[in-house]
């Protein structure tokens, strides 16, 4: 009932009379007010004027579900949406609402995260309120030698959701890594259940500092707040976020990867760079010359030699 009365009073001009509430929810003026009460412990801001009625000042600074769907417009990314305090981490929880059948798009959304989960066992600072940290439930009809491509799939999508929201022009630090100058602000992690051929489904997380400041952050990373100077509405870039993931998603199934290669390449913070590349067999030095087709790195060692490498954890040198 509290969402339903906040769509109302969000797709409500000007004040609306208890009354006429009472009438549109079937309850009593007392109920209306008791549901007042409780929206206003939540953080929402409503304004109650005697012989005007309740108007909706502001939302709170939460990632509530209902508000993250209110307007979303989308098919399927965010059509169920749990949403948490704390968690964990959402990984987990994903993970085993994947194993539970939960539908493609599924999305799970925490505040914060007591154990936030990077590549190679790396641990996501993820102060609480300050960023967005979730992880949705995908089911490609995709072999698993093809997964590398979700992953730079989400970092096109996150590049593109940020980029509209904040004018700002992230650069992709393959394969997980989304860059404003040469500090980190989000990082991707996919893991999946599969089969030897077909993949079950497949959870992506992200971890993206919102509002976070340098304080509340390792030296080597970033937030939107601290390179635009301000206050980023949360719920604005998370439904952008979703729907940027739908759009390259649906390119991605429809055998438009190309597309994705194109802008990794156009915005790559790692292309033409002396780098580093640690993997389970061996570390890899040379420059980073290019992403193959599979979205696999090219890097020519400096005996001219030149390897592809599907996954491996980049470092860039001097």
């Amino acid at each position: 009932m509290q969402e339903k009365i906040i769509q109302f009073l969000k797709q409500t001009d000007g004040y609306v009379s208890g009354e006429e509430m009472s009438q549109q929810f079937n309850m009593s003026r007392a109920a209306v007010w008791k549901y007042m009460q409780e929206l206003r412990a939540l953080g929402y801001d409503i304004a109650a004027v005697p012989h005007l009625g309740y108007q909706l000042v502001s939302s709170p600074d939460k990632l509530l579900s209902h508000e993250i769907q209110f307007g979303l417009h989308t098919k399927v990314m965010g059509q169920q949406i749990f949403t948490f305090d704390s968690l964990t981490s959402t990984m987990d929880e994903a993970f085993r609402l994947g194993m539970e059948g939960a539908p493609e798009g599924t999305v799970i959304c925490a505040e914060g995260q007591t154990k936030g989960r990077g590549r190679l066992g790396r641990v996501w600072v993820s102060p609480k309120g300050k960023g967005i940290y979730c992880s949705i439930i995908l089911r490609p009809q995709l072999p698993p030698t093809q997964m590398p491509q979700i992953t730079l799939m989400t970092a096109v999508a996150l590049a593109e959701a940020v980029r509209f929201r904040t004018s700002l022009q992230p650069t992709i630090k393959w394969p997980n890594d989304l860059l404003i100058g040469s500090k980190k602000f989000a990082g991707i992690l996919t893991e999946l259940r599969a089969e030897v051929d077909q993949v079950k489904f497949v959870v992506v997380g992200i971890g993206l500092n919102v509002n976070a400041s340098s304080s509340q952050l390792l030296d080597t990373s970033t937030s939107l707040k601290i390179e635009t100077k301000r206050t980023v509405n949360r719920i604005e870039l998370f439904q952008e976020i979703l729907r940027s993931l739908e759009l390259w998603y649906h390119k991605m199934l429809k055998g438009h990867f190309d597309e994705i290669l194109d802008y990794c390449r156009q915005h790559s913070a790692t292309l033409k760079k002396r780098v580093r590349l640690h993997d389970a067999a061996s570390d890899t030095q040379g420059e980073a010359v290019g992403i193959d087709n599979d979205g696999g790195i090219l890097i020519r060692r400096d005996n001219g030699t030149i390897i592809k490498k599907m996954a491996g954890d980049i470092t860039q040198l001097r």
